[in-house]
């Protein structure tokens, strides 16, 4: 292989650093990347550790962003919220307006537009229980809404979600809020994909392993990063995200011991996640 595509390499694997730290120490880093490459061959190890590296720069800085670590976390628990609405909005094949309304609603939060993602949460959650607050009636009131949930502890995703928006807006610190990766924006495109590609089925069995592998892997990063970072930003993130589901389980036990494992994998990732943010931040403080 040549050199220059030894130095391509490197320099795409570089990016996850900030870049603020690739502007640095960037040179640095491909310099002595290269001389220690002296047959001009990626080295796996190398790669992997400059991946490693570079995610762990980035949840340092990310403990250290100006928003304060309930705000950060409470903003990521909401967005991963307004994504798995807008995944399952598409494969209900929900109306157009009604999808425009979700994907604004994680658009507004991808920027950390606090003060827009509120009337939309408060939409969301309002169209979401109308059969619950204001009749069974209320269904059917107009093809532009959203479904309707019949039970409160389906809502309690959307009581979140519209509870969060709320303490983000009023918060001093809503301005704070720092600008998230468009990356997320894979979960709805793969659930884009496991609806309407040939040979695939909203909610069939490719989609709940593709969704499991992503939360897993989701969970799996955050914990790692609560290791790193000595933050609980995320352990709060995944609470706001994994309880409702759990509590949903819990009240109405699945019959497949597929569906038990995997809501006891998730609280124990949960539960792995909230233990390392206390003990880090405890040890932080000494």
């Amino acid at each position: 292989m040549s050199e220059a595509f030894t130095e391509s390499w490197y320099r795409l694997f570089l990016r996850a650093f900030p870049s603020d730290h690739r502007a640095e120490y960037g040179a640095e880093i491909l310099g002595t990347l290269m001389n220690d490459s002296p047959r001009r061959v990626p080295s796996p190890r190398e790669t992997a550790a400059l991946v490693t590296a570079g995610f762990a720069a980035r949840a340092r800085k990310a403990a250290e962003g100006p928003a304060p670590w309930w705000a950060d976390g409470v903003h990521l628990g909401l967005l991963t919220l307004a994504l798995a609405n807008l995944a399952y909005n598409i494969a209900d094949h929900a109306s157009p307006w009604w999808l425009a309304a979700s994907a604004a609603l994680v658009v507004a939060l991808l920027r950390g537009w606090a003060l827009a993602a509120l009337p939309l949460a408060l939409a969301v959650a309002l169209s979401t229980g109308r059969a619950m607050l204001l009749g069974t009636e209320a269904t059917g009131w107009s093809p532009f809404l959203g479904p309707a949930y019949h039970n409160w502890v389906s809502l309690t995703p959307f009581g979140l979600l519209a509870v969060g928006a709320v303490v983000l807006a009023v918060s001093r610190r809503s301005r704070d809020l720092r600008t998230r990766p468009w990356w997320w924006l894979a979960i709805p495109a793969a659930a884009f994909v496991l609806t309407y590609a040939p040979g695939f089925g909203e909610y069939g069995e490719t989609w709940q392993l593709v969704r499991a592998g992503m939360e897993g892997v989701l969970l799996l990063a955050g914990v790692w990063a609560t290791t790193i970072a000595r933050s609980p930003r995320w352990a709060l993130a995944a609470a706001i995200y994994v309880l409702p589901g759990l509590a949903s389980a819990l009240t109405n036990p699945p019959s497949s011991l597929r569906y038990t494992a995997y809501w006891s994998a998730l609280a124990a990732l949960l539960l792995i996640m909230a233990a390392t943010g206390w003990r880090r931040a405890a040890k932080a403080r000494e």
